[in-house]
């Protein structure tokens, strides 16, 4: 019997239960919370099914996929994972078949686990891991409720981005954070928002972050100003400029339609940073 033949069986007999109960308000909702029970644990032990049947007939999957479709089996690994450590999403990025992983966990053996884990999923060569030991307090863990929301493409190529420029690794985040929301200070308010509306919100959180009381981003006009104002740590002080190009070049990626609108608004230097940086 076929995987939806068999829910629909379950499903069919869920509802006969629950048509004597149906007369009243109690009894629908009764009715429906059985179904949808009967429903979940089909598509559970159906999927099981389904996995032995794989096995049992010696079926591994392909290590040679494509990067997209590595990355997102490499997450399906880490979901589980996720949720037992019960720690944030970790960005995944795939690149010839080397994983590099971003994010946030609470010790050293998680760091261990993950990569362990990734380390033996088909397909994957070599784990980069770049996983910061300390979670902060806005970090939202599963334990917490709500949705676990997917972290964006835009988000993960941009931690690329400061990584590939030369942040140290651990870093990424804080690294965008402090390019793109001084580059987000020298746009007109209007123009601000109208930019940052574009991004995914999970990036566009690396823009609105405010500095600590009482510190502002200062307008600048000169190239040299801004990469004082974007204030990395000293230990990239020698990579800097490559940082900020790589980290503006891979947001312009993401907002094309306001590229030449952002570009019109800013300073001479800062627009041909803009037009021309390159994410490496």
């Amino acid at each position: 019997m076929s995987r939806n033949r068999v829910l629909g069986v379950l499903a069919a007999g869920a509802l006969a239960v629950g048509v004597t109960a149906s007369k009243t308000v109690a009894g629908r909702r009764f009715s429906r919370k059985l179904a949808h029970a009967v429903i979940r644990t089909a598509r559970y032990q159906s999927g099981r099914l389904e996995g032995f049947r794989y096995r049992l007939a010696g079926r591994h999957p392909d290590p040679t996929v494509e990067d997209r479709v590595l990355a997102d089996r490499v997450r399906s690994v880490l979901g589980p994972l996720e949720h037992r450590l019960d720690i944030p999403r970790v960005h995944v990025m795939a690149e010839g078949h080397d994983v590099l992983l971003h994010g946030d966990v609470a010790s050293d053996d998680q760091v261990e686990t993950l990569v362990e884990a990734i380390r033996r999923t088909p397909g994957v060569k070599r784990v980069e891991s770049h996983l910061h030991v300390g979670l902060f307090p806005g970090d939202t863990r599963p334990s917490e409720g709500g949705e676990h929301p997917a972290v964006s493409r835009a988000l993960t190529a941009v931690l690329a981005a400061a990584h590939g420029g030369g942040a140290a690794p651990g870093s990424e985040r804080s690294a965008a954070r402090a390019v793109l929301s001084t580059f987000a200070a020298q746009l007109p308010r209007g123009e601000r928002r109208h930019f940052l509306s574009h991004l995914p919100e999970d990036l566009r959180a690396l823009g609105e972050e405010p500095r600590p009381r009482g510190v502002g981003h200062p307008h600048v006009r000169r190239l040299e100003d801004f990469v004082s104002a974007v204030g990395l740590p000293p230990a990239e002080a020698e990579q800097q400029e490559d940082i900020i190009e790589s980290v503006l070049g891979a947001v312009r990626e993401f907002v094309p339609e306001e590229a030449l609108d952002v570009a019109a608004v800013l300073p001479p230097e800062l627009r041909q940073l803009w037009k021309t940086a390159i994410p490496h």
